[in-house]
């Protein structure tokens, strides 16, 4: 039999209908073609058609009394029934700047718990959200914020003025606000009940969303996520397979970027729909998330690897009790065995579990079952997942355990395309909903997956996506520079940085033309590779850059 997820979309005269998404049986079995092979969750789930913030707030009344939010720093918290109440003044003042169904908004910044406020009001009333890393410069805020034609920006203090230089020459800004300081002027006429200023009329491909990804090749561009997929996704996340929450105990640290796709949904969606509690940290400082940890009882925290080599490498570590973490989660790069070992048996935890996924999959798409943890592992499929390995060469799916192939997926989280890019979207999802990842991976026997290489040629330095052509195309733009290429240099548990080399046209210094790139991008896009001048960059007949000749070639 052919193996995929089903959709049934039960018919409701009720506010809510209902989506089933059914998973067969994981196991890996030949499809009628000899040449078709699939992995998919054996778990089925229910996802609520409706509008991701009621999804998220649909139980906010019952857990009114329970502590929502923390505030790591200074120590302030926010109730559910509080924050139910101050989304909804966010909603209302939202509608007086005329922000309607249909609009974008963006948050830029660290991280603070009005994060929660933006997207539940914003996405409540049927506007979307793109979120923007704080280190992107004015022009790279601008290029975000027009392709994803946001018309306010919501920015933390420390992003305020570059905000508001990039919202001047953006085509469609109208305007910069503190976030977490409600203006003057916000209507004192509050609706008791969420349900008056929800949009209960999005439809399945309404966009809720709108991360930016590096995607497969090329420029950073605008990930369309529709409250279909979040819903989805939240509701696979919370699965007892995922990342199930307890509304009593749960209390989560969050610290990684929530203008990232994986801090945003993991960090802080997630555990707010389940009626966890939130410790929000500004970013990720040791010691005040080990503070954080010991003061709170934090029992779940996503991790990103060079979290991981501290925890189970820093003397700080032993000077508090980590005691209450039970199940910790590391997604962006893949961690190898040593490391988690050791982190494992320092912090005497049962084991880390490892995900896999990206912003073009809202993010989640596998992870290690609770009880069988592979590490070096990211896992299998999630509830409603299907995930295949297909042949680059000859397209056919891959049937043999250990064998490299391109990973493919199919599930409901997978997005609506890229903004304005048809093109690139018809290049990473098939005709019949395959998502092409552009990770090398194999499958073992017992239908783990594994990550070792990827087809495209992104960037990942602690958890970000860099393209090489965004760095190339700075580069090109210098008068002394005839051709270049950027390639990643290994570093260990913060993944790769950028590294240059350069055709040079006219003589020049190292350190002019790092200077020259560092000072026009957000500091995690810096060339801390340094640049390699030489006299031939390899290319394919048809012009394009062969990085794995580059690469090879410095090993």
């Amino acid at each position: 039999m052919l193996y995929q997820f089903h959709v049934n979309k039960m018919k409701s005269l009720r506010r809510i209908t209902r989506c089933l998404y059914e998973g067969s049986v994981f196991n890996t079995e030949r499809a009628a073609s000899s040449r078709r092979w699939r992995h998919t969750s054996r778990f089925s789930i229910t996802v609520p058609c409706t509008n991701v913030a009621d999804l998220i707030m649909k139980d906010f009344g019952k857990f009114s009394n329970k502590v929502a939010l923390i505030d790591g720093v200074s120590g302030k918290s926010l109730t559910y029934g509080e924050l139910e109440y101050e989304v909804v003044k966010y909603a209302e003042y939202f509608r007086q700047l005329g922000i309607n169904k249909g609009d974008v908004v963006c948050i830029c910044g660290s991280n603070v718990p009005q994060f929660a406020h933006v997207f539940l009001a914003a996405t409540g009333i049927g506007a979307a959200v793109t979120i923007a890393n704080g280190q992107l410069t004015p022009r790279e805020l601008t290029d975000q914020l027009n392709v994803s034609t946001a018309k306010f920006v919501f920015a933390t203090e420390d992003t305020l003025n570059k905000c508001r230089e990039a919202v001047k020459t953006s085509n469609h800004g109208e305007g910069v606000f503190e976030i977490g300081k409600m203006p003057s002027l916000l209507s004192n006429a509050i609706h008791d009940d969420k349900s008056h200023f929800l949009h209960n009329d999005v439809r399945d491909d309404d966009v809720a969303l709108i991360p930016f990804s590096s995607g497969t090749t090329g420029l950073p561009k605008g990930v369309e996520l529709t409250h279909s997929n979040l819903t989805a996704q939240l509701s696979q996340i919370r699965h007892h397979a995922v990342i199930p929450l307890d509304s009593g105990d749960d209390r989560v640290i969050t610290m990684l970027p929530m203008v990232h796709i994986a801090g945003l949904v993991i960090g802080l969606l997630n555990p707010l729909a389940q009626g966890a509690t939130v410790v929000i940290l500004p970013k990720f400082v040791p010691e005040q998330f080990l503070r954080a940890v010991q003061k709170y009882r934090g029992t779940f925290s996503l991790l990103a690897p060079p979290v991981v080599n501290f925890l189970a490498n820093d003397p700080m570590v032993d000077k508090f009790d980590l005691s209450s973490l039970r199940d910790p989660y590391s997604g962006a790069a893949t961690l190898g065995r040593e490391l988690t070992e050791k982190m494992v048996q320092r912090l005497k935890l049962d084991g880390i579990r490892q995900g896999y996924g990206m912003s073009e999959t809202s993010p989640v798409v596998m992870t290690d079952p609770p009880n069988n943890k592979q590490y070096g592992s990211i896992g299998h499929p999630i509830p409603a997942t299907t995930v295949k390995l297909v042949d680059p060469t000859s397209g056919n799916d891959i049937s043999t355990p250990g064998k490299e192939g391109e990973i493919w997926v199919k599930g409901p989280q997978v997005m609506k395309g890229y903004i304005g890019q048809p093109e690139s979207t018809a290049d990473v999802i098939t005709k019949d909903g395959w998502f092409k990842t552009g990770d090398v991976g194999y499958y073992n026997t017992e239908g783990s997956y594994f990550v070792v290489d990827r087809i495209k040629d992104i960037i990942k330095y602690k958890g970000y996506q860099i393209a090489p052509a965004y760095l190339e195309s700075i580069l090109m733009s210098h008068p002394g520079v005839r051709e270049a290429a950027v390639v990643g240099e290994p570093v260990g548990v913060n993944g790769e940085i950028p590294k240059a080399f350069v055709i040079p046209s006219s003589p020049m210094s190292e350190e002019t033309l790092v200077n020259f790139v560092n000072e026009q991008v957000a500091p995690y896009r810096r060339l801390r590779g340094g640049v390699v001048f030489t006299d031939h960059i390899p290319k394919s007949p048809s012009g394009k850059i062969l990085r794995r000749f580059i690469r090879s070639q410095q090993a």
